[in-house]
């Protein structure tokens, strides 16, 4: 995965400019959603609150880039990312790179932000995906599977000491705008999470 940093740096070099100096002619993707809760990688984030966040995207060239900004579960998180994908016969790949970063919570900076490089290959309804943190604070794999309106993933989390943490995510879109996920994690103390999202484009 380090061996894409590069390519990855110079994309998000051209997300900085791009969305900064994007032509009026250019259209940006850009769609809203609310949540029951922020769920992220099996763990629900902040105190389990709902939280609204907004997506601006574009394409070049082949290359995906944006924001991703998400507020009410405790501090305002803003994401930037960018990404690359095509295929090799049946199989298809992407490779990107995200860079979290995180509020200050009650005047407090909670030094959060971190960045990871990411490849994913997936063939017909079956995808993997590697991500690895740049800080080795902890990497992520997930393995996911489609059939129809129903959607199964399997992620592991592995940490800095080498400790795994496990989830198991099914969720099922009722529509093009909402979607149910139910959430369980391998550890002891915790409980099955249901969370409900509407998103919807504008």
């Amino acid at each position: 995965m380090k061996t894409f940093n590069k390519t990855l740096i110079a994309a998000a070099t051209l997300t900085a400019f791009g969305l900064a100096a994007a032509p009026a002619a250019v259209a940006l993707d850009a769609s809203a959603s609310v949540s029951t809760s922020y769920l992220f990688r099996g763990v629900e984030q902040g105190m389990g609150d709902a939280a609204l966040a907004v997506d601006l995207s574009d394409s070049t060239m082949g290359v995906t880039y944006g924001v991703w900004i998400s507020s009410g579960a405790l501090v305002t998180e803003h994401d930037y990312y960018a990404s690359y994908a095509g295929s090799v016969g049946e199989i298809g790949y992407e490779l990107g790179y995200v860079d979290y970063n995180y509020g200050r919570l009650a005047g407090v900076d909670l030094d959060l932000d971190l960045d990871e490089t990411y490849v994913s290959l997936s063939y017909g309804p079956l995808s993997v995906a590697q991500y690895e943190d740049s800080g080795s604070t902890a990497d992520y794999t997930v393995v996911s599977y489609e059939a129809g309106a129903y959607s199964v993933s399997y992620g592991e989390i592995t940490d800095a000491a080498g400790e795994n943490t496990n989830h198991t995510d099914v969720s099922y879109s009722v529509n093009d705008s909402l979607s149910l996920t139910v959430s369980d994690t391998d550890t002891d103390n915790s409980d099955v999470v249901f969370v409900a999202t509407y998103s919807l484009p504008f």
